[in-house]
């Protein structure tokens, strides 16, 4: 039986997993949903989704830490179950019947609309790359026996961004005229190259900055449950 010590600290160190869950999840989402519009930087095409998605991979990375990689999975299973009602409900929304007083549905149907696409591109890149995420974090962590956390992160984080940006880009936007427009002789497949690239090297500067970051988060968790990430596996 457990002390009343004992069950404070796994109080503490499942709520931290949790508010982590709570916040991957958002981002998901948000990727989801949202996260369809492509904007304009500098003259660069990026998606909206850069401004949070990248995040998701610090997340599973201080979680793995921490956490040990049977709860990082669980965080993509999570992401992914939420996905699946995402879409399940948005469907459901576009195909009831519109009220007579309502004067939105093309527009709500132009929101939606595009769900499917985006859910299947981005879940298949998700489940990859959070996959591959998760895995060379621990292989990594395994080959230096636990120290070196910032390769592991980069490494891990830089080579599964990858693979989300041109799993994700090429399945949402290629032969899709309602969200990318082809001039007349232009490539759609080089357009989307420059997608992938420009989105890829964003993340590969988020991913550099966010190394501090990784190592606040689990040294905050260390200290406040007195764990090493180290000895996690």
């Amino acid at each position: 039986m457990k002390t009343l010590s004992e069950q404070g600290f796994m109080s503490v160190y499942n709520s931290i997993y949790v508010g982590f869950m709570v916040v991957f999840v958002a981002f998901v989402l948000l990727t989801n949903t949202i996260g369809t519009k492509l904007f304009s930087f500098m003259g660069y095409t990026l998606p909206v989704s850069i401004l949070w998605y990248p995040f998701t991979f610090l997340i599973t990375d201080i979680v793995s830490e921490m956490y040990g990689s049977k709860r990082a999975r669980f965080l993509v299973i999570m992401g992914f179950a939420t996905s699946i009602m995402l879409l399940a409900f948005s469907m459901i929304g576009i195909y009831l019947p519109k009220s007579e007083v309502y004067h939105l549905n093309d527009e709500y149907y132009k929101i939606f609309g595009p769900v499917w696409r985006i859910f299947f591109g981005s879940m298949a890149a998700y489940v990859l790359a959070q996959y591959v995420d998760v895995y060379l974090f621990h292989y990594w962590k395994k080959l230096t026996k636990g120290d070196h956390l910032w390769i592991r992160n980069n490494g891990s984080t830089m080579i599964s961004q990858f693979v989300d940006s041109v799993t994700v880009n090429f399945i949402f936007l290629y032969n899709n005229p309602s969200v990318l427009k082809i001039a007349s002789g232009q490539s759609e497949f080089w357009i989307i190259m420059g997608i992938v690239i420009n989105s890829y090297v964003a993340k590969f500067i988020i991913a550099l900055f966010d190394t501090p970051f990784c190592y606040l988060g689990v040294r905050v968790i260390e200290r406040i449950t007195g764990l090493k990430g180290k000895e996690i596996d």
